[in-house]
């Protein structure tokens, strides 16, 4: 799964057969850095936002990785990490509904 088919949306699975991936709006700054919480520096969080961003605009990963000063692995890595806390996001979020 990419940030890069969806046109800025976000694709999370959802685990449920009939439905398995919704798409979500990009979360805003404020947002990702609650979705991120304390789990990585502030500064690195601009660089992650600034990529992820990127990439849900239709950058590869070499490109966003430029971005952020990282390799294109390290973009997919950062890009995985974000798909999976995303997912848990929506996932506690529908709990909650």
């Amino acid at each position: 799964m990419s940030l890069r088919l969806y046109g800025g949306r976000v694709p999370v699975q959802t685990g449920h057969p009939d439905n398995p991936i919704r798409l979500v709006d990009f979360p805003s700054r404020d947002q990702f850095d609650d979705l991120y919480g304390n789990q990585i520096k502030a500064d690195s969080r601009d660089r992650y936002f600034d990529m992820l961003l990127a990439r849900s605009q239709g950058q590869t990963l070499a490109d966003a990785g430029k971005i952020g000063g990282v390799t294109r692995e390290r973009a997919r890595q950062i890009e995985a990490k974000f798909l999976r806390l995303m997912r848990k996001a929506l996932a506690s979020k529908t709990k909650t509904l």
